[in-house]
């Protein structure tokens, strides 16, 4: 079906036709907390978000994201898009909203080719602020305005992204103490979990989003790292570019950024200082992005194709899903929203979005080691603060962090074997298991009896069991298998998630992961073997490799010259796992990948194709 005009992929292979009783068209994106397609509802056309499979076994996500729908139903069609449907029962979960014929300011930017000129940014405040009032009033706060969340149109601008990600903050909250937010448009109260968050929250956050706008980067800086969050409690923001274009604006930037949530302006300040300054009553984007957003509004116009769905077969008799509108009770479903929960700032906070770290920032926090946080993020300015740190090296049994370690080898949880095929050397064996080798197969620890690839065989065990059972997540005395051989014809290939089905890159910035299509050099890696038995993964769009954060957190790109985590190795059930400490590559929440303790789930599995 031709989906073009609308922003949407054809649907691939692997992609369902329908989800419940909606029809899909294609396919309009995917991040870490689900996918996103294009379907039709009641003869409109929609964007259906189905959360990812394994979301739908955390009883916590699932019950604060009926509670999130529930509230969420009560906002006004100005504060962000109707909700049409949705299954809170189905597993997993999904809801339907209106199709919006429009360009994140991300897309947007990137093909305007940079920054937005200064009409431009005095219309993103009036619209921005806007729809934040409309949410204020209602005694709510978004948390996570960024790039990403603002969506423009023909007819101005709308707040996206309400909901899901705020379930599954709250999910982790109740468990590991997690909160969600995207670092360089977080507000001090948000990075230091000191004070309740108000609607000045979001105030910061559009302040920040303002001077990303206007000079193609954040007044903090970007990055995964803690100088990030040290710069934004402690730091004064870069506003030296806005300034060249505006200064009246730049004024207004740095009101939206004082430390003080007392000191910012209110939202309802924010739109009358942009209706003062006589901005045109209906948008007036970048050339290119008109042109763009007119196609997408012609898409859009068009009649909704009729859609007969064939019956699945065998597949168990699905609940009609549940139609709703603004005005529907409360036991209907809501739109998305993301939101932060408040922790004690003793407490480490970790951030998940497009990034994810472990941090405690106090008052007057020393600023960490650049050893024990990577590679520095980018900054204003410069880098981050001054470490203080003691000469020398750390000693055998301590990792960079300085939290205790059994040995410099990683973590045999994820026993060696393949990831994505990749040839394999031996697997070490865990306690009574098998010592396997094979070609494009696994070699796997654990209590089984045989371990094998699918060329290889693999020796008996002292004790018998289930195979392919991982062992106990203790550092092997092996050396982790060599970097994978790429096949032939190729050097390059892409990693496709196994849960998502997406593909890892990289940004159009370059500096940060993404998932989504299959396509393009940003998403074709590369093995470069190094010292120590495990292997750099090199992205062939920016020669970056891949990092694991520091504390194990979020994964991120950076340079493969600097020192930090880029060695890998191939673990079972087609994981890729950090030689640091042996987690295993994953989906993030949000977006993007982090490191997780190794599970052999599917959101582990990294297929190489």
């Amino acid at each position: 079906m031709d989906v073009s005009g609308s922003g949407a992929e054809p649907l691939e292979g692997e992609d369902p036709r329908r989800i419940g009783t909606i029809p899909l068209l294609g396919k309009l994106g995917s991040g870490g907390m689900g996918r996103v397609y294009l379907g039709v509802v009641d003869g409109r056309y929609a964007a259906v978000k189905q959360v990812l499979p394994h979301f739908a076994a955390d009883e916590n996500f699932l019950r604060h994201f009926g509670h999130e729908l529930d509230n969420l139903a009560r906002l006004p069609n100005e504060v962000s898009t109707p909700l049409l449907a949705s299954d809170r029962q189905a597993r997993p979960p999904w809801f339907a909203t209106a199709y919006i014929p429009g360009l994140t300011l991300t897309e947007a930017m990137a093909l305007h080719g940079g920054p937005l000129p200064v009409q431009a940014l005095w219309l993103l405040l009036r619209e921005a602020a806007a729809g934040l009032r409309a949410v204020h009033a209602l005694d709510m706060v978004h948390r996570d305005l960024k790039p990403s969340n603002v969506m423009l149109t023909q007819d101005g601008a709308t707040l996206i992204d309400f909901g899901v990600a705020r379930a599954a903050d709250q999910s982790r909250l109740t468990r590991t103490g997690v909160v969600v937010g995207t670092p360089a448009y977080m507000s001090p109260e948000q990075a230091s979990a000191s004070k309740e968050l108000t609607g000045a929250t979001d105030v910061f956050a559009l302040g920040a989003l303002l001077g990303y706008a206007a000079v193609g980067r954040p007044p903090f800086g970007e990055g995964s790292g803690v100088d990030v969050l040290y710069r934004i409690v402690h730091g004064e923001p870069d506003l030296d570019g806005l300034r060249a274009l505006d200064q009246d604006l730049a004024e207004v930037v740095e009101a939206c950024l004082d430390k003080n949530p007392l000191g910012r302006p209110t939202a309802d300040r924010l739109f009358l200082l942009a209706e003062q300054r006589a901005v045109p009553a209906r948008p007036g984007w970048p050339a290119l992005v008109m042109d763009r957003l007119a196609g997408r509004a012609a898409f859009a116009a068009r009649t909704a194709p009729q859609v007969v769905l064939e019956p699945e077969p065998d597949s168990p008799e699905q609940a009609e899903p549940v139609v709703v509108g603004r005005n529907a009770p409360i036991t209907a479903a809501g739109r998305p929203r993301r939101r932060t929960r408040l922790l004690l700032a003793v407490v480490p906070i970790v951030l998940v979005a497009g990034t994810t770290i472990g941090v405690q920032l106090l008052p007057k926090l020393t600023a960490p080691r650049a050893a024990e946080s990577g590679p520095p993020a980018s900054g204003p300015g410069g880098a981050g603060p001054a470490a203080s740190a003691s000469s020398g090296s750390p000693s055998a049994g301590t990792s960079p962090s300085g939290v205790p370690s059994a040995s410099g080898q990683p973590s045999a949880a994820p026993s060696p074997g393949s990831v994505a095929g990749v040839p394999a050397a031996s697997g070490g064996g865990g306690a009574g298991g098998a010592n396997g080798t094979g070609n494009n197969g696994t070699g796997n620890t654990g209590t089984g009896s045989n371990g094998s690839g699918n060329t290889g065989t693999g020796s008996a065990g002292s004790t018998g069991g289930p195979g392919n059972t991982a062992g106990p997540s203790t550092k092997p005395t092996a050396a982790p298998p060599p970097a994978p051989t790429p096949s032939s014809g190729s050097r390059f290939y892409v990693l496709r998630n196994g849960s998502s089905g997406d593909c890892l890159g990289v940004n159009q910035f370059g500096n940060a992961l993404t998932l989504g299509s299959c396509t393009g050099n940003a998403v074709l890696w590369s093995s470069r073997t190094v010292s120590g038995g495990g292997f750099q993964v090199v992205n062939k769009g920016t020669g970056q490799c891949l990092q694991a954060g520091m504390f194990n957190n979020v994964s991120t790109i950076s340079d493969c010259a600097q020192s930090g985590l880029k060695s890998w190795y191939s673990g079972s059930h087609s994981s890729l796992a950090d030689q640091y400490d042996g987690k295993c590559l994953d989906l993030a929440f949000g977006g993007g990948a982090t490191t997780a303790k190794c599970s052999g789930s599917a959101s582990q599995q990294w297929k190489r194709q």
